[in-house]
């Protein structure tokens, strides 16, 4: 496994989309944080991206359309301990009429750090005929907009290399 070479001022260069203390009940039987919870708080991170671009969840109320993660990667780069603080970036790194691939980068903000990558690849899909559908124009331009930008970083996404939109 190549090791990460990102720097928190990078990544920062990204918007925060989300923050939070890490709570006890994450915590599992060696006291930090259980693996499910590094997704979970990207997770988080993802939907406020989606709710921006409008894919949330009026979205997917009201015309019964929805986001199916199709394939995720995770790298545990450091633990993440009750009560620290930590903080979710999202970077949109590729982009097709139906899928989108994503990588969030979870900061430990009380000890400086990268605590972990996941990278998910994600579909948009008509849930009642549980089939991908083509973004709808208006979040596809958001979404668009949102590549351009994050093309333009100057540093590489610390990606595994396997996962396409």
């Amino acid at each position: 496994m190549t090791r990460i070479r990102i720097r928190l001022d990078e990544i920062r260069q990204l918007e925060r989309v989300y923050h939070t203390a890490i709570p006890h009940t994450y915590l599992d039987e060696n006291q930090h944080v259980n693996v499910q919870y590094y997704l979970h708080l990207v997770e988080r991170g993802l939907g406020e991206v989606f709710r921006r671009v409008g894919l949330g969840e009026r979205y997917a109320a009201a015309d019964e359309i929805g986001n199916f993660a199709l394939e995720q990667h995770i790298r545990y780069l450091a633990e993440l301990l009750n009560k620290d603080q930590v903080s979710v970036y999202i970077r949109l790194l590729e982009l097709s009429p139906k899928r989108a691939y994503f990588i969030g980068l979870l900061v430990n903000d009380t000890r400086g750090e990268l605590a972990a990558t996941v990278e998910v690849v994600m579909m948009n899909v008509d849930i009642k005929l549980r089939r991908g559908k083509p973004f709808p124009s208006a979040a596809k331009a958001r979404l668009d907009a949102l590549l351009a930008r994050h093309n333009r970083l100057r540093w590489a996404a610390p990606v595994c290399g396997v996962m396409r939109a």
